[in-house]
């Protein structure tokens, strides 16, 4: 009975700043475009910014997941959200390129503690069953951020400027750091407190980095995250540059694309989740074939409607494709090891953020146009179902 008191609780603080992770890491690309007018960058000099934001969230997963082990998810979870509040009123205030890609490199940093110890106040809390379920729910904020951000941002822009919206996002993490602060139980140090006596010998780290499923999953949300990341940081700078629209029917378009998020968020919640535990190799391998597809359509649509249509679907679908890949480690992996593996997994997704911006720039920069950028999400969809196809099964995996 307590332990399904502290579920009701944990959930929605966790989703609350998801939320604000989602809408500061989606929204940047719409605060690009007044940002790069303003400050005279070249689509370069944005990709620098972009990149920088995921290296740093890349080379602090690892050691983020591992202090969850070892320390509890509530402390990195404080740690995370006190970084990124700072780094988004740095960013705000800056004026110079170095200035906005320092402040985009710490938002890395404090980015990439949130979901390894949300991962494991999920494996800490919920049953094996319902880890799936409550990952997507918190995955579902993807969506929600990426309805209410590009609706919402352009206002605040509006009225406020673009530095003002950083302000706005601070004030989320603000309230979310608040919340955590105040209101999550510290699992870490319940478990230790009722531990028992039967210890058992730590997992040396060199087998969990070199678990087949995690190598595997590792490669497979590099790819698919080029996919998301792409779509999220320069569909804005796309419909703008390429297709001359305005910003408020591009904060339309990503607003729609976003619906397709939530829906592919909530999809994978209940159809995954409870129709295919344990068969979502076969799920992610229908999922890549239709995002590889509708993100050739999305550039060989002429009209906005159906344009819009073909993104909607390719995000819907890639975040079915992560958010199932996402709740793999929680399954498959030993308990003791889910901080440190989800770190290693996510280090693979954010190196997908790192080397999206640069594949786009390189892209442009040689065709002068973006129909090889969506062939290349084309490849990047496929290339995820490849490697997911060779994951080991559960009984392979379960032990470390």
């Amino acid at each position: 009975m307590e332990k399904t008191q502290q579920r009701k609780g944990i959930l929605p603080i966790l989703f609350l700043g998801y939320i604000a992770i989602y809408i500061d890491k989606l929204v940047i690309g719409v605060i690009a475009v007044p940002l790069a007018e303003q400050l005279n960058l070249s689509i370069d000099e944005k990709s620098y910014i972009f990149s920088a934001f995921f290296i740093g969230y890349s080379i602090m997963q690892i050691p983020f997941g591992y202090l969850n082990d070892k320390l509890g998810s509530k402390f990195v979870l404080i740690i995370s959200l006190s970084i990124i509040t700072v780094a988004s009123i740095v960013f705000g205030s800056a004026s110079t390129l170095i200035a906005l890609i320092t402040a985009r490199f710490f938002a890395g940093i404090g980015h990439a503690g949130y979901p390894t110890s949300s991962a494991r106040t999920v494996t800490d809390t919920y049953p094996m069953e319902k880890r799936t379920w409550a990952q997507s729910i918190l995955i579902s904020t993807s969506g929600i951020a990426s309805i209410i951000g590009p609706l919402l941002i352009p206002i605040v822009i509006g009225a406020f400027g673009w530095r003002g919206s950083m302000f706005c996002i601070a004030f989320l993490f603000v309230l979310a750091l608040i919340l955590v602060i105040w209101k999550l139980p510290n699992m870490h140090k319940e478990k230790q407190k009722n531990k028992q006596v039967k210890a058992k010998a730590a997992i040396p780290f060199w087998r969990v980095v070199t678990n087949p499923a995690v190598v595997l999953l590792f490669i497979a949300m590099c790819s698919i995250n080029i996919v998301l990341y792409t779509i999220a940081n320069w569909t804005p700078t796309y419909l703008a540059d390429e297709r001359d629209i305005s910003l408020g029917v591009i904060s339309i378009i990503v607003a729609v694309a976003g619906l397709g998020s939530l829906l592919g968020s909530f999809g994978t919640a209940y159809i995954v989740g409870r129709f295919f535990q344990h068969r979502e190799k076969r799920v992610i391998f229908v999922l890549s074939i239709i995002t590889a597809g509708s993100a050739l359509l999305v550039y060989q649509s002429s009209s906005i409607v159906v344009l819009t249509f073909w993104l909607f679907l390719c995000y819907m679908c890639s975040v079915m494709i992560f958010s199932t890949m996402f709740s793999l480690p929680l399954k498959r992996l030993h308990e003791s090891i889910v901080g440190t593996a989800t770190g290693v997994v996510n280090t693979g997704a954010t190196l997908g953020g790192v080397f999206a911006p640069m594949i786009v720039a390189q892209l442009v920069g040689a065709f002068g146009n973006y129909q090889t950028v969506f062939i290349a999400i084309a490849v990047a969809a496929l290339v995820t179902c490849l490697f997911v196809a060779f994951i080991p099964n559960m009984k392979t995996t379960q032990k470390a």
